[in-house]
């Protein structure tokens, strides 16, 4: 009966001790992210005649992660078209307007733009 109370403590105290640990590096990379430029997380999202889902999809994201429209918060989102031929591109044209954390890109600009990223990277 005590070993299984002894296992128990010990699991919990292993249980806290990596949940510390884990939200110990987190803050570590928050507080390096915020330091440089270099710490930008870039969220590419690709859509294909989504037009009923893709502004719920973006604002939602923008909701979990106060991106809030600042120019330099920690996420960019990158909205690239794929040739539909219903609604979206406008709509994703009408977000990256709206938030500058949100980029508009067609696919042949996206590889130039993961170029850039590669460069100011190094």
């Amino acid at each position: 009966m005590y070993i299984d109370i002894y296992l128990a403590i010990v699991l919990w105290v292993f249980a806290i001790f990596g949940f510390i640990c884990f939200v110990a590096l987190v803050l570590r990379d928050i507080s390096s992210a915020l330091g440089n430029k270099k710490g930008v997380f870039n969220v590419i999202i690709t859509a294909r005649n989504q037009e009923d889902v893709i502004e719920g999809i973006v604002r939602g994201f923008i909701l979990k992660t106060a991106v809030d429209g600042n120019e330099d918060s920690l996420v960019n989102i990158v909205l690239v078209d794929v040739d539909s031929w219903d609604d979206t591109p406008r709509i994703m044209e009408r977000l990256a307007w709206q938030y500058p954390s949100i980029r508009f890109l067609k696919p042949g600009e996206l590889c130039g733009y993961l170029t850039k990223l590669m460069q100011d990277f190094k």
